[in-house]
């Protein structure tokens, strides 16, 4: 890109001819200056002559100029003085030593002072004029090297600032992607766990044995833990179906879960979602219990629902000390769900299996396979 923008530059500057260079001459002869001058301006240079090294820096703090030709002998001061100045301040500025000597000490300083070039004042102007051409293409090619590395360095400002931009773009795709693939896993996971579950719960047609499965597949996922089932009767009152006793002392475990079941069930039958209190004092006060059967402990409570009918609830509780993991609410939210489907199917098969007398017949006896009765090989009975 940098290498296009110098051909149409330089494709410019043939069009519209070469620029002029600024040219400043400091002391010497006034005769040579002037001569010098009117000799540069013919070759289309624009050119300045001062004698003093106070008048020459006040041109330079006025202009900027490409080359300079400077006598070292001034008579203010030294010009290779002047000479380290430019070459520190204005390095692309061009500075040539003449004097009236060939001394080459002088030569020498005047190389190491930053001047380009060092000619004797008897050389004749066109001399000096095609000496102040070479240094000005000098001056000329470096400042297109100072351009160049300009843009190159905003180029690079901007490439670097479009990386970090990118970068913070891929750190955060990265980041969403992780969190997708946690999810992802976590779902995963979520489904697996519930195909376990629904095909440990499907061999089970008995509602002990479908208590006794889900509290032990239960307690495999949360670790050791008290828990409580409670189930309805038929008017809707609750009663303890099961229990894990963990480390409640065993002379007041009866006296808790009967406290508990008349406190929670009540409240938990309507209520769709899980409720966890860390708090033992704030769950007791919700449920209108004596905080101290439950102090110190963390209480997890959810109702199994099924078809709009509450089925179950479950009570879940420990210690502080060994509080229940975050991500363990996910989990009963899936578990809760396949229990009270099958529990809906158990309790659906034993309604169908209890013997029911059968309604009045209009017209005789003609259809008694519809009231729960079989009949074959000549005798009767219930059918189970």
């Amino acid at each position: 890109m940098a290498s296009r923008e110098t051909d149409l530059v330089e494709t410019a500057s043939a069009i519209t001819g070469p620029e002029p260079a600024k040219v400043l001459i400091v002391g010497g002869d006034p005769e040579f200056r002037v001569n010098l001058s009117h000799v540069l301006n013919e070759r289309d240079h624009l050119s300045t002559h001062v004698n003093r090294y106070d008048e020459a820096q006040a041109a330079l703090g006025k202009n900027r100029y490409d080359v300079i030709l400077l006598n070292p002998k001034l008579p203010d001061g030294d010009g290779l003085d002047l000479a380290r100045f430019v070459h520190q301040r204005t390095p692309c500025t061009k500075t040539i030593v003449f004097s009236d000597t060939n001394s080459f000490p002088v030569a020498v300083e005047a190389l190491r002072s930053g001047a380009v070039d060092y000619i004797r004042s008897s050389a004749g102007l066109d001399e000096f004029s095609a000496r102040v051409e070479t240094a000005f293409e000098k001056c000329r090619s470096d400042r297109r090297r100072d351009d160049r590395l300009r843009r190159l360095q905003r180029l690079c400002q901007e490439l670097n600032t479009a990386r970090e931009e990118i970068s913070d773009q891929v750190d955060t795709l990265c980041n969403d992607l992780a969190d997708a693939y946690q999810d992802l896993t976590d779902q995963m996971g979520e489904v697996a766990m519930a195909s376990e579950f629904r095909t440990l719960l499907r061999q089970e047609l008995d509602i002990e044995d479908l208590l006794r499965t889900t509290l032990e597949y239960l307690l495999a996922k949360t670790g050791p833990t008290n828990a409580a089932v409670f189930l309805p009767d038929s008017d809707h009152l609750y009663s303890l179906g099961a229990y894990v006793n963990y480390d409640c002392p065993r002379d007041s475990i009866d006296r808790l879960l009967d406290h508990l079941c008349h406190a929670i069930c009540p409240q938990m039958a309507d209520e769709s979602e899980l409720v966890a209190f860390s708090d033992a004092d704030e769950f007791a006060e919700w449920m209108g219990i004596d905080g101290g059967l439950l102090a110190e402990s963390q209480v997890i409570a959810f109702a199994c629902r099924h078809k709009g009918e509450c089925l179950a609830i479950f009570v879940l509780f420990r210690n502080l000390s060994t509080p229940f993991e975050p991500t363990l609410a996910g989990t009963l939210d899936v578990l809760r769900e396949i229990f009270a489907e099958q529990l809906g199917q158990v309790l659906a098969v034993h309604h169908r299996a209890t013997p029911q007398w059968p309604r009045e017949a209009d017209d005789g006896f003609d259809d008694l396979d519809d009231y729960g009765f079989g009949f074959g090989g000549g005798g009767g009975g219930i059918a189970a």
